[in-house]
């Protein structure tokens, strides 16, 4: 028989774990981040007995195979090999007679940095447990999550006011190393502020939307939801404003863009363009009035004499030189500070690239599990925006939670292209509750969701 005590704490421990991770997850290697990776493996505990004890609950291979994938290559790279696999790169050949000259005998694992690699593996945790879990909520559960998701990024843009009304010195920025200037929320990073403020956009937009589409049979209290939709929306446009990250600026647009094909492939869509109009023309006028003068400075700047793109060539060459093996996840700072041509002339914590970062830590495996995950994300997208002719309204808002999540998503890779939002706690248990409210046709078929 089923735990009854386990599902009813199912639902609240996974929301704790992502009110926690976008509370205290915006850094990196804080003790909120090992909070998280502690609940997320209790979440783990109870999604697995209740796969096991609960048939509702049961999730097929193919979910346990998603979560298992970025698993495994952490875990892979902490094995031992034989001398001649661990000699196998260029560089590695490089470093052996380095380390023998110093005395220092080499673990010989395919990570160069044992410890690093551990750490990576727990910071995948709750990507992993946000994922799962999700998979055995039923609709209205992950609804709730992807309700409290919004919320906390409405709460980020009034901190945001509050940190720049508060000057550089401000007690309520909560990193040391951040943007003293610019609302950062409850991040250490302007960029990723404005990024989750922007994966915000399709969910706001397509709430007010679905309130428009009640307005006849509930009157007064679906204009109040349409009135607050819009609003939240001009409020998040206005966040990213403030951020003043010029990517946040382009993902915003582009969440914007893809919106409006979201919102007019709904039923009854009588008035939803002007819905998104009127939440698009107030969250200008709001950046106009408050951001304006910022945001003309940062496009100021020539955003190719930027760092990042500086050190990206560096990045491509360690990765070819690490080539088959990588460094081991967690092993970029030590593999760049080698070969940095300006060293101390800048912090470089991570590559800026995720994509690239990948390659370099965890080599031909990290690419073939990038290509699979995107061709995996093409083919999702293909499932969520195929036309359909059907009048089941439970379905159609399913679909239409399908497709903001893929915006959202949509909206993170592009980021990852040039930062790395998803080496934050807080990104990352976001992206296993959209990727697993993207795929819910993964989940156990005997659950009354209706998924196309």
């Amino acid at each position: 028989m089923p735990n009854p005590s386990l599902q009813i704490w199912h639902w609240p421990l996974a929301a704790a774990l992502l009110l926690l991770s976008l509370l205290l997850g915006g850094g990196q290697g804080t003790l909120g981040d090992s909070l998280c990776q502690a609940l997320s493996l209790v979440l783990i505990g109870i999604v697995f007995w209740r796969h096991r004890q609960d048939p509702e609950a049961a999730l097929p291979p193919a979910a346990w195979l998603i979560a298992g994938l970025p698993l495994a290559l952490p875990l892979l790279q902490l094995l031992p090999v034989p001398e001649f696999l661990w000699l196998s790169t260029p560089a590695r050949e490089a470093l052996a007679p380095q380390l023998a000259a110093a005395g220092v005998e080499p673990a010989q694992r395919l990570g160069l940095v044992p410890l690093a690699t551990e750490r990576a593996a727990l910071w995948l945790l709750p990507a992993v447990a946000m994922f799962l879990s999700t998979l055995q909520f039923d609709s209205e559960q992950r609804r709730r999550l992807l309700l409290l998701f919004v919320a906390i990024a409405v709460l980020s843009v009034v901190l945001g006011i509050a940190q720049l009304a508060g000057g550089k010195d401000s007690v309520l920025r909560f990193y040391t190393i951040t943007n003293p200037t610019e609302a950062v929320g409850f991040f250490a990073n302007r960029n990723h502020l404005a990024s989750l403020l922007a994966m915000a956009l399709p969910f706001t937009v397509l709430g007010a939307v679905r309130w428009q589409q009640k307005r006849e049979g509930q009157g007064a209290t679906a204009a109040l939801g349409v009135v607050a939709g819009i609003g939240i929306a001009a409020l998040l446009i206005l966040g990213i404003a403030l951020a003043r990250s010029r990517a946040g600026l382009l993902l915003g647009m582009v969440g914007l863009l893809l919106s409006l094909p979201l919102v007019l492939s709904m039923r009854r869509r009588r008035g939803t363009r002007r819905v998104l109009a009127v939440a698009i023309g107030m969250g200008l006028v709001l950046s106009i009035q408050f951001a304006l003068l910022g945001i003309l400075q940062r496009l100021e700047k020539d955003p190719f004499d930027d760092a990042r793109f500086k050190y990206a060539g560096v990045v491509v060459q360690l990765a070819g030189e690490h080539a088959p093996l990588g460094t081991g996840l967690g092993g970029f700072r030590r593999a760049f500070e080698a070969s940095d041509t300006e060293p101390g002339a800048y912090y470089i914590n991570n590559a800026h690239n995720d994509y690239a970062q990948l390659w370099l830590e965890g080599g031909w495996p990290a690419l073939l599990l990038i290509t699979a995950a995107l061709l995996a994300f093409a083919w999702a997208g293909w499932r969520a925006w195929r036309k359909r002719q059907t009048d089941d309204e439970r379905l159609l808002a399913s679909v239409a939670l399908r497709r903001a999540s893929w915006i959202a998503l949509l909206l993170v890779l592009l980021h990852s292209l040039g930062d790395y939002p998803l080496r934050t706690t807080a990104h990352l248990a976001l992206f296993g509750l959209l990727v697993a409210s993207l795929f819910p046709h993964i989940q156990n078929s005997r659950k009354v969701d209706h998924v196309a």
